[in-house]
């Protein structure tokens, strides 16, 4: 049953004159007794779905509720809109494949939402069921009236439910009540479940039968078809046994005929591959299919084993109360890596992408949300072009975070994506205004030849709306599970022709065969890097840009970087954070313990030094100075940590539980800025003087403890450089990053601290200040650690 057929269908009813059956006395009095309203809740929000000519909204609203009606039939809201009473509003929304999200009311939701004798006729029950549950506030009611099939004639068993479909509702919630009203039945359901969705096996099947095809297909809304088999009590995939002699693409169009009535050309079957796994003692290996392009609407044909077809939304599967077959988890996973938590393991042999292109769909929702962050970026400053505007609006953010609800991959927050055994991530996908501001600091145009360290694929694919078909984009990405995911979503997509990937370290660089014959025109690096590796500068062409994630005295800023002949030179620098480089690049930044106080020391740039007797010197306590600089809440440091970091010899920075009790004043952020001289220890830190109630703001007094037999020298040097930043620099300077291959002399640096590194030393300057300093005051030139330490 397709939605606009059945929306074309239930417009016709009600253009007829025909309506559903009135309320009856029965039902009234359940509503009443069960959802009435009590005083202090009056005028809270209700959503009426499958409206019809509004009768059930008008009584809500004479209830108290305030009443948004919704149909998916034109004249059906026609007649409501006409007939309603005070306190209800009249929509025309697509109820399965529409956006029914966007009426969600400000705050936290609806309190009630009804459903009157509609549910047997939607085609996607579970699916639209959840999606309401959604707009359910934390405490809300779906009320569901249906008519009971052991009450009606076999010829209206199509527009009822009974007991085994009633049960399978109920599955999905924790509190149900269930009253009966003559022929009908009423449903009251609170609490929606959210444990992870089940894997279940279904019986030992025959040996012929452990070979087959799993069948992934798509909807016009970007849903995917599973059956609910309740003999097993599954949801599946169209799926079925290989016949002899017969290709694994004929086999998916034959079952996909046989068991749901949907059509497909053998040429039209993309297959990702095969799995293999143990299943009641027997090897089972499954091809998995993918097919966007079919025709026919989903069928039962085979009601034995299937009593129905459903369309669902990849991340609602993750939530199904009821099992899902473990071999059609496995396959969905292969489609969408990640989606599904927790898998039975199986293993995958990937075949050759091929070139056949597959449709990329979505729902609604999407597109709202979609629209909503650019407006929301634009707003902000961060999409302030018209290619930005463009590029975010085009690609698909949710398509590269299956594993997240559509609302919460459109937020403009970044989102790890993958993790080590550490808990810790190794991939994300970047926050969006981020990602704008790279971006834009890439300069890229059309017929740009774009180099991107790390994969993903988001990011990738907004650079191919950007330098469009013209151009040209080489991603490369360590991870192989990384590298996977990212091809099989650029599939997903339709950008697999627009992004070139390459499994390898991107510390190298493009091989050498992808390098463009004058070098990239951008190079756009997404993990954080400690270096700046030279073949990066080398693959890059003269006068275009690299913009990196650089690592500097252990703080990182996304810094854009213009090639001048053998140097690069910052234009923007902000701060970011991204997570840390694999492979070469790798950095440890594992604290060095200070005996057994609790504390530790961090080394980032500056060579380690000893820190035999730093253990006695924190017991025997420090002294405290207060350096008179102060900073209210929220106002930015960056400039402050980045001046700290390059400008004072010995920096390091401290690490310890803050919530420990110790002679450290440690912040409750990560680390505190330090310098180590000799036995001796300096730190930073901060004690509020003010705050202001009325609008929750403090101002902060920077201070310093020092420790040891030269801890007043070390404190007063960091105490000096602090005074400094603010008479000099606050608010004023802007770091400018000069970066020269490792080796080049001193004599030609520019004046400005020098940080070392293995590939390059890259010198901040900070102009109005430098320019008429003597380097040699300003210069920090000791040999920082290798990537290696």
């Amino acid at each position: 049953m397709s939605t606009t057929h059945t929306a074309l269908a239930w417009h016709a009813h009600y253009e007829g004159g025909r309506d559903f059956r009135p309320l009856t006395d029965t039902e009234k009095t359940v509503l009443t007794e069960h959802l009435a309203l009590p005083e202090d809740a009056q005028g809270a929000r209700a959503l009426d779905v499958a409206c019809g000519t509004g009768e059930l909204a008008r009584f809500l609203a004479t209830a108290g509720y305030r009443v948004d009606a919704v149909d998916w039939a034109r004249s059906a809201v026609e007649r409501a809109t006409e007939l309603a009473s005070e306190g209800v509003i009249c929509h025309q929304i697509d109820i399965t494949g529409g956006d029914l999200s966007s009426l969600r009311p400000a705050g936290s939701g609806y309190r009630l939402i009804t459903m009157r004798r509609a549910l047997a006729h939607l085609p996607d029950r579970t699916r639209t069921v959840a999606e309401l549950a959604a707009l359910l506030d934390e405490d809300g009611t779906l009320c569901v009236i249906t008519p009971h099939a052991d009450r009606h004639p076999e010829e209206l068993r199509g527009i009822c439910l009974d007991d085994a479909e009633i049960d399978l509702l109920a599955d999905s919630w924790q509190h149900t009540e269930r009253v009966e009203a003559g022929d009908t039945t009423v449903l009251l359901l609170r609490g929606l479940k959210t444990d992870p969705v089940a894997y279940s096996e279904k019986r030992a099947p025959k040996p012929a039968a452990m070979a087959g095809v799993a069948v992934v297909v798509t909807n016009e809304h970007g849903q995917v078809l599973l059956g609910w088999n309740p003999s097993r009590a599954v949801w599946e995939l169209p799926a079925g046994k290989v016949e002899p002699g017969e290709a694994f693409e004929a086999t998916a169009v034959r079952e996909l005929a046989e068991e749901a009535g949907l059509h497909a050309r053998p040429e039209s079957v993309l297959l990702l591959g095969t799995l293999c796994d143990a299943a009641h003692g027997f090897t089972r290996v499954t091809e998995i299919a993918r097919i966007t392009d079919y025709t026919g609407e989903p069928t039962g044909r085979e009601p034995e084993l299937i009593t129905r077809w459903e369309w669902h939304t990849p991340f609602a599967v993750r939530r199904l109360p009821q099992p899902l077959f473990t071999a059609s988890a496995q396959a969905l996973n292969v489609v969408w890596p990640g989606l599904l938590p927790d898998v039975p393991p199986a293993h995958h042999t990937p075949r050759p992408s091929g070139d056949l292109p597959l449709t990329f769909t979505e729902p609604a929702t999407a597109v709202r949300l979609r629209e909503q962050l650019v407006r929301d970026l634009t707003e902000a400053g961060w999409t302030d072009t018209p290619e930005l505007r463009r590029a975010f609006t085009n690609v698909p953010r949710h398509a590269f975070l299956p594993e997240q609800p559509l609302a919460q991959a459109y937020v403009n927050e970044a989102v790890a994506t993958v993790f080590d055994s550490t808990g810790r991530s190794t991939s994300s996908v970047s926050q969006p205004e981020m990602q704008a501001a790279m971006l834009r600091r890439a300069h890229l145009r059309p017929g740009d030849n774009v180099l991107e360290i790390g994969g993903g694929g988001y990011n990738a694919s907004l650079i191919a709306e950007l330098v469009g078909p013209s151009g040209s984009v080489v991603c490369v990405e360590i991870d192989p599970y990384v590298h996977a995911r990212t091809e099989r979503f650029l599939a997903e997509t339709g950008y697999a022709d627009r992004v070139r990937l390459v499994l390898g370290d991107g510390t190298h660089g493009a091989p050498g065969h992808l390098i463009p014959e004058n070098g990239f025109d951008a190079i756009i690096v997404t993990v954080a890097s400690n270096d700046l590796p030279w073949r990066w500068t080398s693959q890059l062409a003269e006068g275009r840009h690299l913009v990196v994630p650089l690592r500097i005295g252990g703080f990182t800023r996304a810094a854009g970087l213009r090639k001048k002949d053998s140097m690069l030179v910052s234009t923007e620098i902000s701060p970011c954070g991204f997570v840390p480089m694999q492979g070469a690049g790798r950095w440890d930044d594992t604290p060095t313990v200070i005996g057994d106080t609790g504390y530790g020391i961090r080394w980032e740039d500056t060579p380690p030094a000893p820190l035999h007797g730093l253990d006695r010197a924190l017991a025997a306590g420090g002294l405290e100075l207060w350096t008179g600089v102060t900073v209210r809440s929220g106002e930015s440091l960056e400039d402050l940590q980045l001046w700290l970091a390059t400008s004072l010899g010995g920096f390091c920075r401290m690490e310890g539980d803050p919530d420990r009790q110790g002679p450290v004043r440690l912040p409750k952020r990560s680390g505190a800025e330090a310098i180590i001289l000799g036995r001796s220890l300096a730190c930073l830190m901060t004690e509020r003087r003010e705050h202001d109630e009325a609008n929750g703001t403090s101002t902060w007094e920077f201070g310093v403890q020092g420790f040891g037999p030269d801890g007043k020298t070390a404190a007063d040097t960091i105490a000096a450089a602090v005074r400094t930043w603010d008479r000099e620099l606050r608010g004023r300077a802007t770091p400018r990053l000069t970066v020269m291959p490792a080796g080049t002399a001193d004599s030609a640096l520019p004046a400005g601290d020098v940080v070392e590194k293995s590939d390059c030393r890259i010198v901040i300057g900070w102009p109005d200040r430098d320019a008429a300093a003597d380097p040699a005051v300003v210069r920090n030139t000791t040999q920082g650690r290798s990537d290696e330490q």
